[in-house]
């Protein structure tokens, strides 16, 4: 009898010591599916950010444009003063340039009377400033003739990706500059601007 005990002692610490290794297998594998988990959503994510787009395209401006394109963008009060490049929506897509600012070209341009769309990554060197703008302060845009057109931000708002209409046409001459902003950058930091 008692080797029949001491057999299932030992039959018992061998089926606790499994039950002890499946814990540690079900908790790799539970890391490891997290894991992979947070590579795509990071991934599709890092895809979302790359190009900073709205879900629905803007309405494009009319086709006969007035006006010079911009090409610097200056805001004084925090730091930013950047070279702005042409961007075009392809098949869905915001083309965007990783160093420098980016006039969406389907937006108007500025003193044609709508709205002037200018967006860049939230790069510390771009426009990871921008959220910290307060209402009131100046922002300048310099276009190709030489001219610098002054504006002043009046409306700063955090929203989703799906809020299109802050950048679509308007009926009188505004700019609209925004970034990414939130966890994962899913949503996008937007500041509306008057002409001064």
């Amino acid at each position: 009898m008692e080797h029949y005990l001491h057999s299932v002692s030992k039959a018992s610490k061998k089926f606790l010591k499994k039950l002890k290794k499946n814990k540690q297998f079900r908790s790799s594998f539970i890391l490891l599916i997290s894991g992979l988990f947070l590579l795509i959503f990071g991934g599709i994510n890092y895809y979302r950010v790359r190009i900073l787009s709205f879900t629905k395209s803007p309405i494009a401006a009319p086709a006969t444009q007035i006006g010079e394109y911009p090409t610097r963008i200056m805001i004084p009060s925090i730091g930013i003063d950047l070279p702005i490049d042409i961007g075009t929506i392809k098949d869905g897509v915001w083309q965007i340039s990783y160093s420098n600012a980016t006039f969406l070209d389907s937006s108007a341009r500025p003193v044609s009377g709508s709205n002037t769309v200018i967006y860049g990554h939230n790069k510390k060197a771009i426009f990871g400033n921008l959220p910290y703008l307060s209402i009131g302060q100046k922002i300048f845009i310099k276009t190709q003739d030489g001219v610098v057109h002054s504006y002043v931000a009046y409306q700063k708002d955090f929203v989703g990706s799906d809020r299109v209409d802050l950048i679509n046409p308007t009926n009188k001459e505004e700019l609209t500059i925004y970034t990414c902003w939130g966890l994962f950058d899913q949503n996008r930091a937007v500041i509306k601007a008057r002409p001064i």
